[in-house]
């Protein structure tokens, strides 16, 4: 990522209009700057952002839908991140990319380099699903994988056939001492085409949320140093 480039940030939006105090200061302060804002529908968005107390009039911001009616120029927002600005992604209630609209654009925000953040800060497994790009409408948490190194094949095995039938999402936990070794084991028994994300210390400053392809984690030096992370295998 250039240093020049923005960033997405996923914006979680309150369940119910009802809401005023959804937000905290901290992260009123993370996003008050953003001007661009993907949403799903702009009047339930409008009402969403009023809340985030952002610097920019809610009438000068710049809006663009995405939903199932309209065509999101997902080319424009890249062009509008790379030129540096930043981006926010809502949808019009819950978080983008967990049974809402917004996977697409976080996938194609990692594939062009573009670093994908959140404020959202209830769950790290939800978190690191929004900002992954992956499939948020067919997922499922598998806890750990297995310790044996026969048994966890034969589970990688099944999670593979069940991502190509049914286009779903894994997400699991590992023993931050074992991290390397599972990192490892998934880059030697996925498919090519599988697609492996990784975060941790969500919200921290030393946050890490990268998606890629197998192909392109076996060229990257990634150190871990212990951390308790989230794998994302799609």
């Amino acid at each position: 990522m250039s240093k020049t480039d923005g960033y997405l940030y996923v914006v979680p939006t309150p369940l119910s209009e009802d809401v005023d105090d959804f937000y905290t200061v901290e992260q009123k302060k993370n996003v008050h700057h953003i001007q661009y804002f993907v949403v799903e529908n702009k009047k339930p968005a409008r009402n969403s952002l009023k809340k985030l107390a952002l610097n920019t009039p809610l009438q000068e911001l710049k809006l663009f839908e995405n939903n199932k009616n309209s065509h999101l120029n997902y080319e424009e927002i890249i062009d509008i991140l790379k030129l540096g600005s930043d981006v926010g992604l809502i949808s019009d209630c819950g978080l983008p990319g967990v049974a809402d609209p917004g996977s697409e654009l976080v996938l194609k925000c990692h594939f062009n380099n573009i670093k994908v953040k959140t404020i959202a800060q209830e769950s790290s497994l939800l978190s690191s699903l929004a900002c992954s790009g992956f499939n948020g409408q067919n997922f499922e948490f598998v806890g750990y994988l297995p310790i044996d190194k026969n048994e966890r094949k034969r589970f990688i095995s099944g999670l593979t056939n069940e991502i190509k039938n049914l286009k779903k999402t894994f997400i699991f936990i590992e023993t931050p001492h074992r991290n390397n070794e599972t990192f490892k084991f998934l880059l030697e028994s996925l498919n090519p085409e599988n697609l492996v994300c990784i975060a941790y210390d969500i919200n921290g400053n030393n946050e890490f949320i990268l998606t890629n392809t197998i192909k392109d984690w076996q060229n990257k030096n990634i150190q871990f140093d212990k951390k308790p992370c989230i794998f994302l295998v799609n």
